[in-house]
């Protein structure tokens, strides 16, 4: 993530509790302790079916991609680029505070 956004990090729920609100819980705390500081929030994801559920829980919430496209271990990704997929190829998305 760039331009200063503060970013939520490894956000993971066990696969056992997933479904049941959890998510959703830690997110508004977070979002809530990043917005007393910030208009926006960060989050980023890997793009393999594993982060499906964090993938449509972000979408859920508001967040949309920054525009940069994909970026790997911390460098966007230019077409004609070969990568491997795992969890350092990522799309970062933002949330606006509503509220502010």
């Amino acid at each position: 993530m760039d331009k200063g956004i503060p970013e939520i990090v490894d956000f993971n729920v066990l696969k056992k509790y997933q479904r049941k609100g959890i998510g959703s819980r830690l997110m508004n705390e977070a979002e809530s302790r990043i917005y007393k500081v910030s208009t926006y929030a960060g989050i980023g994801f890997a793009l393999y079916a594993d982060y499906g559920p964090a993938q449509i829980l972000y979408i859920n919430r508001g967040y949309i991609p920054i525009g940069n496209g994909l970026v790997k271990d911390g460098q966007i990704v230019k077409y004609g680029d070969k990568v491997v997929v795992n969890d350092s190829l990522v799309i970062y998305l933002t949330k606006i505070d509503k509220h502010s």
